[in-house]
């Protein structure tokens, strides 16, 4: 195989192209290297359903959220044919601007990834095992081809530590297993694109690890087989999910905020094993909390917030949301199997705050307060919205009364 006749090289801004080279332009079907730089975009020769992915991944790039890497594509060339594309990126400046430059391997012949590894040993192993993405080939999880980048991102000393595994879902963690089961079953039966996912794996030293992977469909020996491209993304997923606790969550009770309690009840209610009559909204608002922050300052009444939020948490089961939801209120959205036992959650906590106090420092004074509660619970028909609604009128009818009260909608 000539693997010169694979490889070509595009420079583009915004999809713009700047400079490609004529191997580039016959791997799509051109004649040279002007055709390409005719073009109006690039983008122009990615598969319509991975348009979108490739924009996001060249605005992570510029903006610097992503460093360069490999990945792979499903291109199309002049005609329209599927080509499965390697891509490999770099950031260079163009006439003072950065640009981002794409050096693509066509691995779409049968053969390619093999034939390119017997041929061209060292010019392939710097484009594949060099990068830093993984790269597996497998049948029904077998393997039969991987990277060196691969053994190493699941902490395996060598690519055979790798290949003489029974199945790659050994590196999976169980939980994903099924769901990588199906995708295969999915991809090897047309009835889903190649796309971009996030799953949960296992390193050999037993940490858990997050990998981005993209698996395609390619001819291995003349049968069917999948090629899947990895990269370790833990760092990126842990940094993304302590962004996302701080979008959801309260920063002084570190209970969830409102639009923390929305997002995750509307997961819940997703969940197959949910049942809608056993969901309850309990509403609460803390007793003369501004009389707190006027006798005794607004640290007092945050620690009394805090102190509020970890005495509700207290009581709560690990799979109730507790949050936030204005200045002095707070609320939890719970699962209980009668309305005897969420009354009982409810008095629970609204008894108990009662039997608490914080202690003003400087003149070790006791402070104690209540709360007043609403409860609702889930109706025929009902949202989250309804549900909540009616836990407010609950609590605004007990706070009209006196405090410490409790009233059921």
């Amino acid at each position: 195989m000539d693997f010169d006749a694979h490889y070509g090289v595009v420079i583009h801004q915004d999809f713009i192209p700047l400079y490609a080279d004529d191997n580039y332009a016959k791997i799509f079907g051109y004649n040279t290297a002007q055709d390409i730089l005719a073009l109006k975009s690039v983008l122009e020769l990615i598969d319509p359903e991975l348009q979108d992915v490739a924009t996001h991944t060249y605005y992570a790039l510029m903006s610097g959220i992503e460093k360069p890497q490999v990945r792979s594509y499903i291109n199309r060339n002049r005609l329209g044919l599927k080509l499965n594309i390697l891509a490999i990126e770099h950031i260079v400046e163009w006439q003072g601007r950065s640009a981002l430059q794409i050096t693509i391997v066509d691995l779409t012949e049968s053969t390619t990834l093999k034939q390119a590894l017997v041929q061209s040993e060292s010019r392939y192993q710097q484009l594949v095992n060099g990068s830093v993405q993984g790269v597996l080939v497998h049948r029904n999880f077998s393997p039969l081809y991987c990277n060196q980048t691969l053994a190493q991102l699941f902490g395996y000393p060598n690519t055979q530590s790798i290949m003489s595994l029974a199945s790659i879902l050994d590196v999976i963690e169980p939980s994903y297993q099924e769901q990588r089961l199906d995708a295969n079953a999915a991809l090897l039966a047309n009835k889903v694109k190649p796309h971009p996912v996030e799953i949960k794996c296992l390193h050999l030293s037993g940490r858990i690890i997050w990998v981005k992977l993209i698996e395609t469909v390619i001819s291995w020996e003349q049968q069917p087989a999948i090629q899947v491209t990895m990269i370790d993304v833990t760092e990126s997923y842990l940094l993304k999910d302590k962004l996302d606790k701080q979008i959801y969550v309260d920063y002084l009770t570190k209970a969830l905020n409102r639009r923390g309690l929305i997002h995750f009840s509307q997961q819940l209610m997703t969940h197959s094993t949910l049942v809608h009559e056993h969901l309850y909204c309990v509403l609460m608002g803390i007793d003369d909390l501004k009389q707190i922050n006027h006798l005794f300052g607004h640290d007092m009444g945050d620690k009394a917030l805090i102190h509020f939020a970890q005495h509700c948490q207290s009581k709560l089961a690990e799979t109730d949301l507790i949050a936030r939801w204005s200045g002095d209120e707070f609320i939890a959205i719970i699962q209980a199997s009668s309305k005897n036992i969420a009354l009982k959650i409810a008095e629970s906590i609204r008894h108990s705050i009662e039997h608490t106090e914080l202690i003003e420092p400087e003149s070790g004074k006791h402070i104690r307060f209540s709360a007043c509660v609403g409860l609702s619970n889930w109706q025929a028909d009902d949202t989250i919205d309804r549900l909540i609604l009616r836990a407010d009128s609950a609590l605004e009818q007990a706070r009209s009364q006196i405090t410490s009260q409790l009233v059921f909608a």
